[in-house]
């Protein structure tokens, strides 16, 4: 974590892109008050297509009518 001054971070605004990219957070203050908090992106593992086949069930009856007494209690 990095914590600099407003007038800091206008002076240096390449060298923290590069921090945020190396998954650094950097405080920016003003005033004695963080005005700015940046923070790198979440990254997500690309999803692949068919990786929880044969993770799920559904039984037999899954497309058959609810019988009458479910809806009537």
């Amino acid at each position: 974590m990095k914590t600099i001054t407003l007038q800091e971070a206008q002076q240096c605004l390449p060298e923290l892109i590069y921090l945020v990219e190396q998954g650094e957070e950097v405080f920016i203050i003003h005033d004695h008050l963080t005005v700015k908090l940046i923070i790198p992106p979440k990254t997500f593992k690309k999803r692949q297509f068919g990786q929880y086949t044969g993770k799920a069930q559904m039984s037999d009856d899954f497309n058959y009518p609810l019988p009458e007494s479910f809806w009537l209690n």
